[in-house]
Parts: C-alpha cells; sequence; structure tokens
C-alpha cells in the first residue's frame, strides 16, 4: 500500500502546530466598540460572549498521507 500511495503522488507528512497570531490594532478596535456598546445598552438588554472555535478542532496533529502536487 505504500508503494501505492508514492506512486499516486502520496507522501506521508506530520502536520505542524501554528500558533494564531492576535491583531493588537484589531484587538483595540474591539476593546472601543464594546465599550461604547455597554455605554449605549439599555438595562434590559445583556451581552453574551461566545468562541466561534470548538475545542476539539484540531486539538492533536495527525500523522497522514496527503497527495501533493494536485
Amino acid at each position: 500500500m505504500t508503494h501505492l500511495l508514492h506512486r499516486l503522488g502520496f507522501v506521508y507528512k506530520r502536520p505542524e502546530i501554528v500558533p494564531r497570531k492576535a491583531d493588537p490594532e484589531a484587538q483595540e478596535a474591539f476593546l472601543e466598540t464594546l465599550e461604547n456598546v455597554k455605554k449605549d445598552k439599555q438595562e434590559k438588554y445583556s451581552i453574551y460572549y461566545a468562541d466561534a472555535v470548538s475545542p476539539q478542532h484540531n486539538v492533536v496533529p495527525a500523522y497522514g498521507w496527503i497527495q501533493i502536487g494536485w
């Protein structure tokens, strides 16, 4: 199977974990917007925070076959 995958252009690779880099300007703009929202919100409204990242997404990088040169 290994020889077949190599003939088809696949290679066995280990992925690298690349940490996300924060954008200080975007964070500062968000904090300013958040402060304005907090000032303008009415008492009957609440502010909720949510994170779009799944806690199980790419937790452990897996080894595997990928095809290169598509």
